[in-house]
């Protein structure tokens, strides 16, 4: 009986722990990759130009009535889990959703996103 209960707790304690996450990229002339909560890039351009930033949500394990995006990601389409801005180098650019799913929960995520550029 306490091999069993044992095995049980280790098994538990194991379990992974499936939740939505939020993933970034900054959209650079380098290889660029999706990074979970936070997208640092860099890019030797020497200017301060924008570049476009890309969240998205990932990881949701029911099905999602909308999103609603806040912080820098505020205005991105609630019918998307994928939103798009332009972004300034050398700044911290937090994208926040609040996924709505269609059995009334909802989860909160979120990711920052910065690039330098040498300048």
């Amino acid at each position: 009986m306490k091999k069993t209960l044992l095995a049980l707790i280790v098994g538990l304690v194991t379990l992974p722990t499936m939740a939505a996450q939020m993933e970034c990229m900054v959209d650079t002339a380098a290889y660029d990759e999706w990074q979970v909560n936070h997208c640092p890039n860099f890019e030797y351009t020497m200017d301060n130009n924008t570049n476009k930033a890309i969240w998205r949500v990932t990881g949701t394990t029911k099905p999602v009535s909308s999103v609603l995006w806040s912080e820098t990601t505020a205005g991105c389409a609630s019918n998307s889990q994928y939103c798009n801005k332009q972004i300034r180098p050398y700044q911290e650019h937090v994208g926040k959703a609040t996924i709505l799913y269609t059995d009334g929960t909802w989860e909160a995520v979120q990711a920052t996103a910065s690039f330098e550029t040498g300048f």
